[in-house]
């Protein structure tokens, strides 16, 4: 059986996830196994990854576009590889395929460290940017942080199945299935426009 995990670090109003749904698509594997979710690299405790990981039988496959989609973090990494080893399965990671249905190289695992190692080192390089962005923009005195979320800032995809919800033919959960957006992103959205109605 093929899985699709894919991740993005921000929510889905920042960052697209269609280049890794194109990967999956071009490796013929059903969106029914698509797996995904927006959480940092660095953290390790991931609700669809968790979920996906306890599905995986022998001789199973996780495809993703790269490592750091997986994780970017070395200790993880390795906590990985012996998961792999242990349930027999195959990870294919963009180019990069960690094959555990057999025996595997010591090669091939130095070379998935080293790809820990080089995701660890990006992710702690990118943390840097942002801590020295921030101190930059204080210093100016601009305020850093994200944009509060308004009517004008919603994704079109919410206001494109909203109709349907309001005459009663989408549930909120079908309601989150059908555009793509979380729950959480629904209830969010739902808020800021029901609450601005009450203001006109």
């Amino acid at each position: 059986m093929k899985y699709l995990y894919m991740r993005a670090s921000t929510n889905e109003t920042k960052q697209s996830l269609q280049r890794q749904e194109k990967f999956g698509r071009d490796h013929n594997i059903p969106e029914a196994n698509w797996f995904k979710e927006y959480a940092s690299g660095a953290k390790n405790d991931r609700i669809e990854l968790n979920r996906l990981l306890s599905m995986v039988q022998e001789n199973d496959e996780i495809y993703s576009i790269d490592p750091s989609r997986l994780t970017r973090s070395l200790k993880y990494m390795m906590e990985l590889l012996d998961f792999a080893k242990e349930k027999k399965i195959k990870l294919v990671m963009g180019d990069f395929v960690l094959d555990c249905t057999g025996e595997i190289s010591v090669f091939t695992q130095g070379q998935l460290m080293m790809l820990g190692l080089i995701n660890e080192i990006q992710r702690l390089l990118i943390v840097s940017a942002v801590k020295e962005g921030l101190e930059a923009s204080r210093e100016k005195g601009i305020i850093g942080g994200r944009p509060r979320t308004v009517v004008d800032n919603i994704p079109e995809g919410f206001f494109k199945y909203y109709p349907l919800y309001k005459n009663g033919t989408l549930s909120k959960v079908e309601f989150s299935k059908i555009s793509g957006l979380s729950r959480t992103s629904i209830y969010k959205y739902l808020n800021i426009v029901e609450n601005k109605k009450e203001q006109h």
